[in-house]
């Protein structure tokens, strides 16, 4: 988790810390959305793509049920794939670590920004766009610290019933790690749909860097998204994407 590019590309699930109460109320209303509700299960894909001479891509797909006990809430779906020995746990690994905060977009920030570091750079009748620098979680180690100083999120919110509609989050400077490694860019997205309930989940994110060490450059492309929502209890399908 803590390993240098993971942290590199975990770093929108951050914690951000700051008290709820003095953000604007759609910003804290729609962070503090419920994350915790049961009742639907996600049909998953992810591809992820690693950059350089030997770069591999590896497809795999998951059925997630986030209401299901820890450690049974990801099941793997026709992952194997003949023509790519052993992708199908590496694939399954990725979509376990990039849901790790659930899949709700609730759970993009963890907790809020800085109040004095949110700017309104953009709204509308419907929508309202806020830009703030990440905090730093206590817990955080010293390559995700750098990476957070440097880095710039942008988050937009729906007025009515309050959710986040999507995220961004980019490295803003090259970063240098454990003396000889540089992080030369993060970029983290994510965009979101109302479920069945109302509440918004991750519809489909993506990631990318790139990093170079001893001479050496390479970085890693992934996306992933939900293709279907199921009625947990009855199996019947209630979207598709």
């Amino acid at each position: 988790m803590r390993h240098l590019f993971a942290a590199a590309l975990l770093v929108a699930a951050s914690p951000i810390a700051h008290a709820q109460s003095e953000l604007p109320e759609p910003l804290r209303l729609a962070i503090a959305a419920n994350d915790k509700l049961p009742g639907f299960t996600f049909d998953i894909e992810r591809t992820s793509t690693d950059t350089g001479e030997d770069g591999e891509t590896r497809t795999g797909y998951a059925r997630v049920d986030m209401s299901a006990p820890e450690f049974k809430q990801i099941t793997p779906a026709h992952l194997v794939d003949p023509d790519q020995p052993g992708s199908a746990f590496s694939a399954l690994a990725g979509i376990e670590g990039a849901l790790e905060d659930g899949i709700w977009c609730s759970s993009l920030i963890s907790t809020p920004p800085e109040a004095d570091d949110v700017e309104v750079i953009a709204e509308d009748a419907d929508t309202i766009t806020y830009q703030f620098k990440p905090g730093i979680a206590e817990d955080a180690d010293g390559p995700e610290k750098k990476i957070l100083k440097k880095s710039l999120a942008t988050l937009v919110v729906s007025r009515e019933n309050p959710a986040i509609l999507s995220f961004e989050q980019h490295l803003t400077k090259t970063v240098t790690v454990y003396v000889v490694a540089k992080i030369r860019s993060v970029d983290l997205s994510a965009t979101c749909a109302r479920g069945p309930d109302g509440n918004t989940y991750i519809q489909e994110t993506s990631s990318a860097f790139e990093a170079s060490g001893f001479g050496d450059g390479g970085g890693n492309r992934s996306n992933m998204k939900v293709t279907a929502i199921y009625d947990a209890e009855t199996g019947t399908q209630l979207a598709a994407n």
